[in-house]
């Protein structure tokens, strides 16, 4: 029963549709109309203001750290199931069924899963450990202007880290999977990226005359 009851969290509280909330309550639209059509906190920041996106970001990224807070002050599990309980909240994000089972890529929800995470893990070294999966994302942000590219390319550098640091391969496999799944969504939107990316910033650092 008690893995029913999280599941039930971790997915309702990952359907929360904060960004189109946000858009509703600003600009009185359907951000899934509007933009990129998509219900996530970057079509906020496009759409209406800097203030809002963050807003819708930060609720975002709540809803998956609270999802897994309030399922670990309850039942208290290891952070391998609380890592799956994660991935089941950002399944709620994507499928929403507040949205027609139609949300967003989950990034922010992701960030929220592994902001609660990491502490039970690494502790302290948390902070370093995000650092360095930053930096390869900051340097592919930087060549390629493109946050979806730039997700895609680094984030398989995070299970290879979290391992090296915490010399525990039983986290590694959820992780793992998570990882495939946000590779697996953000597929179509790199393929439709990467060349507009490749043309206007990337192409400049291969070919200087």
């Amino acid at each position: 029963m008690k893995y029913i009851i999280s599941i039930l969290i971790a997915f309702l509280m990952g359907a929360i549709p904060w960004p189109y909330i946000v858009g509703k309550a600003t600009k009185h639209i359907d951000i899934r109309k509007h933009g990129s059509k998509n219900p996530g906190a970057g079509n906020i920041f496009h759409l209406v203001s800097w203030r809002a996106g963050i807003v819708a970001l930060l609720g975002d990224m709540a809803k998956g750290y609270f999802a897994l807070y309030f399922i670990y002050r309850l039942y208290h599990f290891s952070p391998v199931l609380l890592t799956y309980f994660g991935l089941i909240a950002v399944f709620g994000h994507v499928f929403s069924p507040f949205l027609q089972f139609k949300g967003g890529k989950g990034a922010a929800t992701t960030l929220g899963v592994f902001l609660f995470i990491l502490p039970l893990v690494v502790q302290a070294r948390s902070v370093l450990l995000l650092i360095l999966v930053a930096i390869p994302w900051s340097i592919t942000l930087i060549i390629t202007h493109s946050q979806v590219v730039s997700l895609f390319v680094t984030a398989p550098f995070f299970p290879l880290v979290l391992c090296f640091m915490t010399h525990d391969t039983t986290l590694a496999t959820p992780v793992i999977i998570f990882v495939i799944f946000m590779e697996i969504l953000g597929l179509k939107s790199t393929k439709r990226e990467w060349p507009i990316a490749y043309e206007k910033y990337v192409k400049k650092y291969f070919h200087r005359s």
